[in-house]
């Protein structure tokens, strides 16, 4: 053989070695790739909060699909800050997850000036449901509908009054949207536990309060809905009209997703991307929020930065025009 066919045959020898070297280590390291331990999804509530089942639910399927477990984390307090700042300073190795709502990223940075952390420490992964604020009064309301109560607050501003969570929670800055865009005067007054038995016992006149609270209220007769302000009539509550129906424009509502630290790999969160995306759109899931009073969403990253982006604007126009700070 002469010396350059004996070069080239050793040549394609050793690139044929090389390539299935290749093979093999790109197979063992896809083997070892995310996640390489548990998972913890931080939960900025306590155990047996609306949003923890529906975390917990999840956690449950993502185990089985990335073959690690997935732990939940409890961290409530101080407005969902507490567990939201856990996160952002978390590893950005995807095994540190956020499940939480909309003050954690649209609301508290418009009403605290000193958070510890910035919406940009925090990466969207998927909006999970929306939970859309329920308009609701007592069983025996004088006011059957919105257009009643707003031609009562207009004969007589100021006198009629709506339950809070207290001054720029979600459930207050909701009730001010809807004041601003009717031009009507009411009285906000907070309530540690969002005032729902003084809505049911006549004490307060109605308030926006989150679905997954409101519904079990309703069907059990003890409040009556007016109107929810979700995108789309909800399959929970067919007969209840959309604000947005009655006034046209956006309707604040609140929503839960999952986030990652900033830095987290992109191929991580496409890993996390895809499984959540699947057990999103699982009919157990779907079930499972109807049941909860939530609408599922879903969808991919992009879409759920697109609509933190309009969330995060609209939440800052009801608190400027009304300068609502926490601080």
């Amino acid at each position: 053989m002469s010396t350059n066919r004996f070069r080239s045959a050793v040549s394609r020898r050793v690139a044929l070695a090389l390539a299935t070297a290749a093979l093999l280590s790109g197979s063992a390291f896809a083997q070892t790739t995310y996640p390489t331990k548990p998972v913890r999804i931080v939960v900025p509530w306590p155990a047996g909060a609306s949003p923890d089942v529906t975390a917990r639910f999840i956690a449950d399927r993502l185990t089985k699909d990335l073959g690690q477990p997935v732990l939940i984390d409890n961290r409530p307090g101080a407005s969902q800050i507490i567990g939201t700042d856990l996160v952002a300073k978390a590893p950005a190795d995807g095994h540190t997850l956020l499940y939480t709502a909309a003050p954690s990223v649209s609301l508290n940075p418009h009403v605290f000036s000193k958070l510890p952390y910035k919406p940009s420490d925090l990466v969207p992964v998927i909006q999970v449901v929306e939970v859309p604020f329920v308009m609701i009064v007592r069983t025996n309301s004088p006011y059957k509908s919105v257009d009643e109560l707003l031609k009562a607050a207009k004969r007589e501003p100021g006198k009629l009054n709506y339950a809070t969570y207290g001054d720029g929670t979600p459930s207050h800055i909701a009730g001010l949207q809807l004041l601003q865009k009717t031009g009507t005067t009411m009285t906000a007054i907070p309530y540690k536990d969002g005032g729902i038995l003084s809505v049911m016992s006549g004490d307060v006149d109605f308030s926006m309060e989150a679905s997954a609270a409101a519904i079990p209220q309703i069907k059990g007769g003890k409040l009556r809905a007016l109107a929810v302000s979700a995108n789309k009539r909800m399959s929970s509550l067919p007969d209840v009209p959309v604000l947005s129906e009655m006034l046209p424009g956006n309707q604040l509502h609140s929503w839960n997703g999952i986030f990652a630290p900033r830095g987290t790999p992109p191929e991580v969160l496409d890993r996390l991307s895809v499984a959540l995306q699947k057990i999103i759109a699982s009919s157990e899931f779907q079930q499972n929020a109807v049941e909860l009073g939530l609408i599922p969403v879903g969808g991919t990253q992009a879409q759920f930065r697109s609509f933190l982006a309009k969330d995060f604007e609209e939440w800052g126009d009801v608190v400027k025009r009304n300068n609502i700070r926490l601080d």
